[in-house]
């Protein structure tokens, strides 16, 4: 049976999208305490890609090969390379630099000659090409300066904050990707050569999408002044927002983060009384769960907040055992064993509504050095062996630290912060050492332990573990991308 010849180029396609994904869910596992799932940057699809040109449309594909009934292959264009951003070698000695010799690109829609492409490829010297992208001249000109800026740091950073919000949504988007996957250090360093007037007039701009408001407010963080603070207060106070209330309050979390970084540590009193005291007024719980965010941010990434401040924000969340689970992580993690007594009595105090409670107090207490805990952790079991035992499971999986560790009461290691954990819209939690499978604010939310490549210790085996076998997962998917594609252009052929 002969094969058609587009199987292997769908083959190495699919494969070449799965390893997109590799690199994007490998960079937000980078990223704590916040993780948001970004887009691939031009400057990171043009280094996974072989050859990276400019092309211009020559031939749009038939009519008849769009409609919904079409028959056959894929819909292709043909387009003439204008100019080469990358592999001009390859290109040259594949011909296609030879204006006679031209690139077959699958194309899904309707549209005249002469537009500019993005196109990249892989697989030389025939080449497997991506989908074209359609620029324009401006577009040309910021792809252009791309593998001149330096890798990383401000500097870097400093070019795409130019195209922040630009009127072409295509490079707007890219600036935002490159400062939502950049190290949160980096945009601090940013700070003098940021625009607070400009920041705060796109996060009171009730179109601006919910990410890019996270992004801004965080850079309003850095660069902005108590004066700043009174028009984010409004914002978290709803006050006079009209009809576009709910939009300019998107990106809560930040916005909160924002407010009191630049209040200072009283600015964590509005807070407790607008999202945290859940005793004297019903709150929503997204609002609520924004304010985690935000404190967990704080306690990691803050160098004016003191993290005992934040630690005191959060157990106010223990007088609701319902929502008790969503910090006793991070009491545990930031090793607050202040709470033993309280915790206890949740545990004895769960009810059908909050069981779920029961599993991150088991493993605070197991991650707790003092003598009360241990003795407190065996009343618990006596109460529900259960809840001990499945406590023990997901503890494992979290990679649990426990109070047996060489020292205790040293600060727990902190991985960088990513710009993208903060301008998540889904944020969740990593690095968290008591995990609880209790309430979440969306279903695909998750407690998750993310590896630090850097800790060299016993709690950095498992994590290393896992990193070992998705390297081996990346290195077979590659290797079947190779052979499927090879076997299927012999039968091709045959």
């Amino acid at each position: 049976m002969q094969i058609p010849a587009l199987v292997p180029t769908r083959i190495s396609m699919l494969m070449l999208a799965i390893s997109s994904l590799f690199v994007v869910a490998i960079g937000q596992s980078l990223a704590c305490p916040f993780c948001a799932a970004v887009s691939l940057t031009f400057a990171q699809e043009i280094n996974q890609s072989e050859v990276t040109v400019i092309a211009r449309l020559v031939e749009p594909p038939p009519p008849s090969s769009l409609g919904p009934n079409a028959d056959g292959p894929l819909p292709q264009a043909k387009f003439e390379v204008l100019d080469v951003l990358k592999g001009e070698d390859l290109l040259l000695s594949s011909g296609f630099l030879d204006r006679e010799k031209l690139i077959d690109a699958i194309m899904l829609e309707a549209t005249t000659p002469g537009g500019l492409y993005l196109v990249m490829g892989i697989e030389s010297p025939d080449f497997i090409w991506s989908n074209p992208i359609a620029i324009n001249e401006r577009a040309v000109e910021y792809l252009k300066k791309l593998d001149k800026l330096p890798e990383s740091g401000p500097d870097r950073l400093a070019f795409f904050q130019q195209y922040l919000e630009d009127k072409d949504d295509v490079l707007a988007r890219d600036a935002y990707d490159e400062f939502a996957i950049a190290p949160y250090d980096d945009v601090r360093g940013l700070e003098t050569r940021m625009d607070p007037t400009a920041l705060l007039d796109w996060i009171e701009a009730p179109e601006i999408p919910s990410n890019r408001r996270r992004l801004y407010a965080t850079m309003l963080g850095i660069c902005g002044t108590p004066t700043d603070a009174i028009k984010i207060e409004k914002i978290l106070l709803g006050e006079d927002l009209g009809e576009n209330s709910s939009d300019l309050r998107s990106g809560l979390d930040a916005l909160i983060a924002c407010y009191v970084v630049l209040v200072g540590p009283t600015g964590l009193d509005l807070i407790d009384t607008l999202f945290l005291n859940r005793s004297a007024r019903e709150i929503p719980f997204t609002e609520t769960y924004a304010a985690v965010m935000a404190l967990r941010f704080l306690g990691e990434e803050s160098e004016t907040i003191p993290r005992e401040r934040v630690l005191e924000s959060l157990r106010l969340l223990l007088n609701e055992p319902k929502l008790a689970d969503l910090v006793i992580a991070d009491l545990a993690r930031w090793q607050d064993w202040s709470v033993i007594k309280k915790l206890t009595t949740i545990y004895i105090d769960a009810t059908p509504e909050n069981i779920f409670v029961r599993e991150p107090i088991v493993n605070y207490m197991k991650a707790c050095p003092l003598p009360e805990a241990a003795s407190a952790l065996v009343k618990l079991r006596e109460i529900d062996p259960e809840a001990v035992r499945r406590a023990a499971t997901i503890g494992g999986l979290a990679g649990l630290t426990t109070a047996a560790e060489d020292n205790p009461t040293a600060d727990p290691p902190k991985s960088p912060t990513q710009v993208a954990d903060v301008v998540a819209d889904d944020a969740t939690t990593n690095s968290a050492r008591v995990v609880s499978t209790g309430s979440q604010p969306l279903e695909d939310s998750k407690v998750i332990e993310m590896p630090n490549l850097a800790q060299k210790n016993k709690q950095s085996k498992p994590a290393l573990t896992r990193w070992f076998f998705w390297l081996v997962l990346v290195v077979i998917v590659a290797f079947l991308s190779r052979y499927l594609l090879q076997s299927g252009k012999s039968e091709a052929s045959g």
